[in-house]
């Protein structure tokens, strides 16, 4: 009896270390299983706030190259270039409701909704050679600087 006891005993202790390996692997692959979903978590969330932030500086970077059409409207009226300050402001002013859409800061989006009402004297002025355009289009220029401006100031 003794040798088959030694037999069952030496069989059963590599079952016993057996178990107690897979119990050991089993929490080492659910810890790793916890560690990866944390991180992709974490990157998941990092990936979001990155997708926000480009979002926002496209939106930035649209009404910077609407500031632009304008001054070069400006800058063509001056020069007496009347079709090409046509040109430039209709750019500003087709481009300007997106930019009203996309605003989040409501007093701006009404700075901006009182500069659309101007589009109709603005682009049909140059057109008919009207002196008076170059003065509207600075003026408008330095309103929308101003407007977008104090819009980054304030962080929005």
């Amino acid at each position: 009896m003794t040798a088959n006891t030694t037999t069952a005993s030496a069989s059963r202790a590599p079952q016993g270390i057996t178990w107690n390996l897979l119990k050991k692997l089993a929490v080492g692959a659910g810890v790793l299983i916890i560690v990866f979903l944390l991180g992709h978590l974490r990157s998941s969330i990092s990936s979001r706030s990155t997708q926000q932030q480009n979002v926002e500086l496209e939106h930035k970077l649209r009404a910077a190259d609407l500031g632009n059409q304008l001054a070069m409207a400006s800058y063509e009226a001056d020069r007496n270039n009347y079709a090409n300050a046509t040109e430039f402001s209709s750019r500003f002013f087709n481009g300007l409701p997106e930019i009203i859409t996309n605003c989040k800061d409501q007093a701006l989006r009404q700075k901006l909704q009182a500069m659309l009402l101007h589009r109709d004297e603005i682009t049909s002025n140059p057109a008919q050679v009207d002196q008076t355009v170059k003065e509207k289009l600075a003026l408008m220029y330095a309103e929308y600087f101003q407007a977008t401006q104090s819009n980054k100031k304030s962080g929005q």
